[in-house]
This record gives structure tokens, sequence and C-alpha cells, in this order.
């Protein structure tokens, strides 16, 4: 026989083996596996320790039974697990061990009545009957059966033992039924037996029938013997078919898997080559595409074999102005990023594409998906141009002026530059509209305003601010005599008659002008200046431009009605 402490070794490594599995495997029978094995090795533990005293020898008996007993339960317990809940299994257990330990404490310590201890050891299987009765599963037919007539023939058993005998190996007679009871339970159904259910088995039948046997005295010296050199053979048996259960629970989790993937694989497979947008799997380092679904291939016009040998960057068009341009004036895409693809034949799209990491075959790649956005974008920047400009003109409106004026004198203040506010006013516009009607007041508020334009540069801004109202931002300007030179080209731009379908019009405006930082440094005082001269230079005569830092004096008068 092994030693002690060789047994406790054996026993601690079991005890680790199942606690680092019930950490890492969802299976609950794990965890009662790991805690019936601590129960087991504390009542060795108890049962280890040497030269007790001899008041003390029945207290290190009962509490390596209890230790023990419960263990064991345990294991039975787990073998219920998933049949049942958490709770109800536990209190069934502790239902049965705690009426089993107070009857064999109790009996040890006080030699109680027989008539006493045959009821105690009535209620102790009642109590076992109704358990088994109640948590077995009715399809578990065979095992059931087998389970409630072990608790019914054992307990006639243990009555006579109890009736004819002194009843001193009560703690042992209590462990076989439940060792015998685990033995079936561990057995499993017929249709799904194997090597560990198998093995369990007879590792805890083998364990009851050690512990039978040893309660006889009168055994031959070779079987007690025997006992005594294999005692802890049947607990390793055990502790070896669950350890076997494990490596099988693995190979069917491995099975399940293998499956799973399989049908994820296919799945994946179908909604891959039917997904209405373009598709490619990538490779996570130089980008090379390796497949491509037949989306992709529709709407780009390249082969898979095509595909195959480029790169996802050669799809993507380089960045260039007009494309800054146009993303400029949409938002961030919400996910993902938004590029312009080329396809085969030349034709250019944005659009929005996601990628997401994924395995494919063994190696780590990228799954891209890309989905046409032009037509939309086209819309968004629609809408937005509509927002900030005229309707009439095309030009920026007063919202996106006052946008631009702000950015502009933010600007200047960084660069230590000048700036000008310019209002451009059409002279006599309203007599336009009363003479020939407001279809050639509009034909001329668009030549106005492409005359306009055409002298601003792009990097400035001249905006719609009212019905014959214009405002130009100039900025950049390294003396306030540079605002003077741009107020005298936009009046040149007039000196030409304004062509119509019904013959030429001479047209004037009137301008006024304020500079940053000389006239104000706030966008508000900027714009008041300059309108303020813009009206100056109409009470002047018109054609004309006036400014803010001229120091005539602004006079009250009524703006002609024809302005």
């Amino acid at each position: 026989m092994q030693g002690p402490v060789v047994d406790l070794v054996l026993l601690m490594l079991l005890v680790l083996f199942f606690g680092l599995q019930q950490g890492r495997r969802p299976q609950i029978y794990f965890r009662f596996w790991f805690a019936g094995w601590i129960l087991v090795f504390f009542s060795y533990v108890v049962w280890a320790v040497q030269d007790v005293q001899e008041g003390l020898m029945r207290v290190q008996n009962a509490v390596c039974f209890d230790f023990l007993l419960m263990g064991v339960l345990t294991f039975i317990v787990s073998l219920v697990a998933n049949e049942n809940g958490l709770r109800r299994i536990i209190l069934a257990g502790l239902a049965i061990g705690g009426s089993v330990m107070i009857l064999v404490n109790v009996e040890d310590f006080v030699a109680l009545p027989r008539l006493l201890l045959v009821v105690g050891v009535l209620v102790c299987q009642g109590i076992a009957f109704y358990s088994a009765y109640t948590l077995l599963p009715h399809r578990w037919r065979r095992r059931r059966s087998i389970v409630l007539t072990i608790c019914v023939v054992y307990g006639a058993g243990l009555l006579a033992y109890v009736l004819t005998t002194p009843a001193t190996n009560l703690d042992s007679a209590a462990v076989v039924e439940a060792l015998l009871c685990a033995a079936v339970l561990y057995a499993g159904p017929p249709s799904r037996r194997n090597m560990s259910g198998w093995a369990g088995t007879v590792g805890f039948a083998a364990w009851a029938g050690f512990d039978l046997l040893s309660m006889h005295a009168g055994n031959p010296a070779s079987l007690d013997k025997a006992l005594y050199e294999f005692w802890n053979f049947p607990k390793y048996f055990v502790g070896f078919s669950m350890i076997l259960k494990v490596f099988e629970d693995t190979a069917d989790d491995k099975a399940r898997m293998a499956e799973t993937f399989r049908d994820l694989y296919e799945d994946f497979r179908l909604l891959y080559n039917t997904h209405p947008h373009p598709m490619w799997i990538r490779d996570d380092g130089k980008g090379w595409l390796l497949t491509a679904n037949e989306a992709a291939l529709k709407e780009y016009g390249y082969s898979l074999d095509e595909f195959q040998s480029m790169r996802m960057a050669e799809l993507e068009m380089p960045a260039d102005m007009e494309a800054e341009e146009f993303e400029s004036m949409l938002d961030e895409p919400t996910e993902g990023v938004r590029v312009r693809h080329r396809h085969k034949d030349g034709r250019v799209v944005w659009v929005s594409v996601v990628e997401r990491e994924i395995i494919y075959l063994g190696r780590k790649a990228r799954l891209v998906i890309a989905r046409n956005v032009t037509e939309r974008l086209k819309l968004d920047r629609e809408l937005s141009f509509r927002a900030q400009h005229d309707a009439l003109t095309g030009l920026p409106n007063r919202q996106l002026l006052e946008e631009r004026l702000d950015q502009c004198l933010q600007s200047c203040r960084v660069e230590d530059r000048r700036a000008a506010v310019l209002t451009v006013d059409v002279d006599h516009f309203k007599m336009i509209n009363d003479t020939y009607g407001h279809l050639v007041g509009d034909e001329c508020l668009k030549e106005v305003a492409a005359r306009l334009k055409s002298k601003i540069r792009k990097v400035d801004t001249i905006a719609r601010t009212g019905g014959e109202e214009f405002t130009a931002i100039v900025s950049g300007l390294s003396k306030a005599s540079d605002a003077e030179k741009v107020a005298a080209s936009l009046m040149r731009v007039f000196e030409a008659p304004v062509e119509l379908a019904f013959g030429a019009l001479g047209v004037t405006v009137s301008i006024g002008v304020a500079v940053y930082p000389d006239d104000a440094t706030d966008a508000i005082t900027l714009r008041r200046l300059s309108d303020e001269a813009m009206y100056r230079a109409k009470r002047a005569g018109r054609n004309r431009a006036a400014y803010a830092s001229d120091k005539t004096p602004v006079l009250d008068f009524k703006k002609p009605e024809a302005s």
C-alpha cells in the first residue's frame, strides 16, 4: 500500500486538475467534481493524522466519515446537475447527507435504543428514496429503477443489520449505499455509454465493494492484506474515469465545433456569394485580393483571376482637389471610410468601405464590403449646396458668408494680414424691375453675379446677401489701400453694358468697403461699416465706392425708392 503522504499528493493533484477544469469549462459537473475531491481530500487529511488521543479518535472517525460521505454525495449530485436546478439538487444532497451524518455521528458517541436507530434508518432511507424519485428524470428508466431498488433493498438490509447486530459499521454501510448509487448513475444511458462511463462504474462499484468487505470481521488474512494493499485503487480509478471524461468531452467539443464551423462556413459562403454589395477577402498584410463575390465581379467588370492579381489599393482613386472639395461639403461617414473606386470600364464611383478581421483558409485576412453611395452623396451635396447657396445666382448665401467671414478673420489674426468686406449694391435696380419685369431683373442679377465672381479669387467669397445686394470677402491683403484696388476692379467690370435677351442694359454698382483690422476687428462691425459706406456711395451719386475709413459723417437719409 502506498503511504499516506503519496495518497495525499495524488488527491491534491486531482483537486488541482479539476480546479483548473471547472474554471475553463462551462459544464457544471466539473465544479461538483472539484468540490467532491476537495471533500475526499479532507477526509484523507483527517484520517492521516496519527497518534490521536483515545478520547479524540471518535471525533476523528466522525469527521473523516462526514467528509467522505459528502464527497461521494457530491459526485452523485454532479450526475443529475444538468437535469435539475442547482439550488434543488444541493438542498437534496444536504438533506440526505445531513440526516445520515446526524444518525451515524450520534450512534458513534451515544448508544441509541434499537427502536430509535430503526426509526433513524427509515427516515434516512425515506429521504434518499424521495430524492431519487423526484430528481432522477423518468427517461432514465433503467438507472432510475435500479437506484430506487437499491434504496429499498439496501434499506431493508440496513434494517436487518441494525436489528440483528450491534451496528458498529453503520458509517461504512451508509458510504457503500451512496457508492452503489453513484456506480449506477455514472454508467450513463446505453446509447451514450463510453469508456469513461464504464471506468467510473467499475471504480465506484469497486470502492463500494472494498468498503463492504472491510465491514466483515471474519475475512481471511489474505483478503484483509489485499484490501489493505489496494485500498485506494478504486478511488484513483474513479479519478481516472473522470479525467478520461474530460478528454472525451474535449473530443466531443472539437467535433461539435468542427460541425458548427462547417455550418457557419456554408452560411457565410452563401451570404458572401449572394450579397448584393461587392465584397472581397484581402490579405491582412499587403492587401492582395484573395477572392471576390458575384456582386463585385458584376459591378466592377473584372474577372476573379484579375481581382486575385490586384491589391485593394489599386481600385482606389488618389485624392485630388475635386475629391477634397466634394468631401468638405459632406459629413463624416458613420462607419468605415469613404473613397472613390475605378471600375474596369473607367467609371469612378464613391463607395463606403467597411472592413472586418476574419480568418480565411487558416490565416488572418480582412473582409471588405463596398457600398456604392454615389447617388446618395450627390443628393446630400445638392441639399447641402441649396442650404448654403442662393437659388437664383448659385452664389453663397448670407449663412455661408458669415461662416466664411469668421474663418477669414481667424486666419488673418494668425497670419497678421488684412481683409476687406465689400458690400456691392446694383444701382436703380427697382427701376429695371419696374421697366422690364422681374424675369429681366433676374437675368440681370445672374449676369451681375457672374461678373462679380469673375473678379473674386477662389480663396475669397462673393455672396448674395439681399435682393440686389452682394457682399465680397477678400483676405490676404498687405495694406488697407489694397482694398481700393479690389473695389476698382469690381467697378470696372460694369463698364461694358449687360447683354440681355432684349438688348444691352447699362448697369452700375455702389460699393462700401471696410478693412480688418483698420476699421474693426469683429465680423458684425465690419459688415455694418461696409453697409454704411455703401449708402454713402449711393448718396454721393452712385456708381462709386466709399470707405469706412473715410471720416465723412454718415448723414441720416431716406433710402431712395429705386435703390
